[in-house]
Parts: structure tokens; C-alpha cells; sequence
């Protein structure tokens, strides 16, 4: 097993997903650039600035969309993503990083997406923050890396026990383990996940659509219930997530078209896209610009906990 594992498969799985040189280059550049730079910069702001503040499991997700754009880069690194196949073991590595993606993925939103409709349901129902959970905030952040984990072993462990199925030329970009047991358990445990991600992020929007008025009060000015930007964020990202379950979902059963690993590859963009552009790291970044008065900032991955009243002036 050892040398198969070395050598080239004499039988190389047919190609299924129907790429482009550009679109493989275009599948690289979504998932280096954000992995390699967007990201990174981005944690440096959290970590090191002391006016911008997130939640752990915020920074959890960044990290870990820094995971998978390292485990998609991992041919490139090696000189493998065109020409003769990759050794087995190589693309036995990768293989078993990225059939981690989907459950890890998942997961990491779905933690993100609940951490946030706790901090709104609290604020709404104006409890008294009951100190640092502990033991919640640790499995919140330790759930996806043991998904990974699971997902990794159990590819590895199907990939090694049968190597000719293992090649980077079925998936074109990147190698893949051609298992429909396998691809069919990952792509429902990550559909679970997403689901409940859903759900959290349908209720959160309920429970802000129901605060979301003007106050009127004799003899005072009218104010608005909950800031804009919050919704907003919240709508996107979820709007992300319905979307990625769908293409999931279309990838098993139209594996030729490389749309669906295009449009998952956007992910950490859209992570940037929608977190990145809130007032306090803009701020960060325009360092030079003279800083206005600072608002109460309402932001969903915040680590100052709950806002002071949801429902009143922010």
C-alpha cells in the first residue's frame, strides 16, 4: 500500500469537471489572495488594534477560510496543478484537507451565525450578561477543527485503502478521492450544518424584523430600533449560505460544471467582503483620516458583548 501510495495510479479516474487554464487560475487567485493577504490583514487589525473588537468565533472563521486556502493551494506549492499526476501521497493530502472543507466550513459559519442570534435574542430580551461561557465558547470554537478532523481521517482512510481512486484529474482542480459513500456523507453532514445555519440566520431576522420600528414618544424625537448595517450583514451572509448549499448540492449531481467550485471558492471574499467593510475597520485601516465621534457599534461579531438596549438609541 506504501508504494501505491507513492507511485502514479496505473488507472487514472476519468475527468469529470469540464476546466479551463483560466479558470484554474481563477479558482487559485479566490483562494490564495484571501488566504494569503486579505485575511491575514484583517486578523492583524482584530488582534492588534484596541478599538476594534470580535468575537473569538469571528476570528475562528478567518482562520479557518485561511486553512482551506492554504489546502487548495497545496499544488501550486508543489508544481503539480497541470502535467503528469501528483504522487498519491500528495494528492492524498489534499484530498483529505479539502473533504474536510464542506463539514468545516459549515460549521464555522454556523457558529458564527449562532454566537450572533444569541448576543440579538439577549439584546431584544434585555438579559443581564451572566460573565465569559466558558465551556460554550470552547466547543463553539473547538466543533469545526473536530469536523475537520473526522472528515480528514475518514478520507484519508478511504483513500489509502483504495489509491487508484485518488487523482487530481477527475476534479481538474484539485485532487479528489472518488468515493460516492464518501462524497455522499460529507455532502449530507454539511447540508445539516447549513440548514441550522439557516435557521438561526431566518430566526435572528425575525427577531430584528420585529424590533426593526420608530419609536414614537410625546415630546421626543423618533429613533429607530435597531441600526441598518446589522441586518444588512446578516441578510448577505445568510443569502451566501443558501447559496453555497445549493451549489453544494448541484456539484453531486452536475459534477461537470466547475461553477460550483468557482462560486465556493468566493467564500473568503465574501467573508471580507460583507465583515471587513464595518465602520471600526475601516477606521483601523484609514488610520491617517481624524476620527469622528464613536458610536455604539451594534456589530453581530463584536466582543463587548451585548448592546446596551437594542431597541433603544444606539
Amino acid at each position: 500500500m506504501s508504494s501505491a501510495l507513492n507511485g502514479t495510479a496505473a488507472n487514472v479516474p476519468v475527468n469529470i469537471v469540464h476546466g479551463t487554464e483560466g479558470e484554474l487560475v481563477l479558482f487559485l487567485v479566490l483562494n490564495m489572495w484571501p488566504s494569503h493577504f486579505g485575511l491575514p490583514i484583517l486578523l492583524a487589525i482584530i488582534l492588534l488594534s484596541k478599538k476594534v473588537h470580535r468575537h473569538p468565533t469571528f476570528v475562528n472563521l478567518c482562520v479557518g477560510f485561511i486553512i482551506i486556502g492554504v489546502s487548495s493551494s497545496v499544488l501550486l506549492y508543489a508544481g503539480k496543478t497541470s502535467g503528469p499526476e501528483p504522487s498519491k501521497m500528495l494528492c492524498l493530502f489534499q484530498a483529505s484537507m479539502l473533504y474536510g472543507v464542506p463539514a468545516f466550513s459549515s460549521m464555522l459559519a454556523l457558529m458564527l451565525v449562532l454566537q450572533m442570534f444569541l448576543v440579538v435574542r439577549a439584546s431584544v430580551q434585555k438579559q443581564v450578561s451572566q460573565g465569559p461561557q466558558t465551556v460554550r465558547l470552547w466547543a463553539m470554537l473547538a466543533t469545526p477543527y473536530l469536523a475537520l478532523l473526522i472528515s480528514i481521517v475518514a478520507t484519508a482512510f478511504v483513500g489509502a485503502s483504495n489509491p487508484d481512486s485518488v487523482s487530481r484529474n477527475r476534479r481538474y482542480f484539485y485532487c479528489s478521492v472518488h468515493s460516492d459513500s464518501l462524497t455522499a456523507t460529507i455532502t449530507l453532514v454539511a447540508a445539516v450544518f447549513l440548514f441550522a445555519t439557516i435557521v438561526f440566520e431566518v430566526w435572528t431576522l425575525v427577531i430584528l424584523y420585529k424590533n426593526w420600528m420608530v419609536v414614537e414618544q410625546p415630546g421626543a424625537k423618533p429613533r429607530v430600533a435597531v441600526e441598518l448595517s446589522l441586518p444588512i450583514r446578516v441578510l448577505a451572509f445568510g443569502l451566501y449560505v443558501i447559496m453555497a448549499m445549493s451549489l453544494s448540492l448541484l456539484s453531486v449531481r452536475a459534477p461537470e460544471s466547475p461553477v460550483p467550485d468557482l462560486v465556493i471558492a468566493c467564500a473568503a471574499t465574501v467573508v471580507i467582503l460583507i465583515f471587513a467593510t464595518q465602520p471600526d475597520i475601516l477606521r483601523a485601516l484609514c488610520f491617517w483620516r481624524k476620527e469622528p465621534t464613536l458610536r455604539f457599534d451594534q456589530s453581530v461579531a463584536s466582543t463587548r458583548g451585548m448592546p446596551r438596549d437594542i431597541k433603544g438609541q444606539p
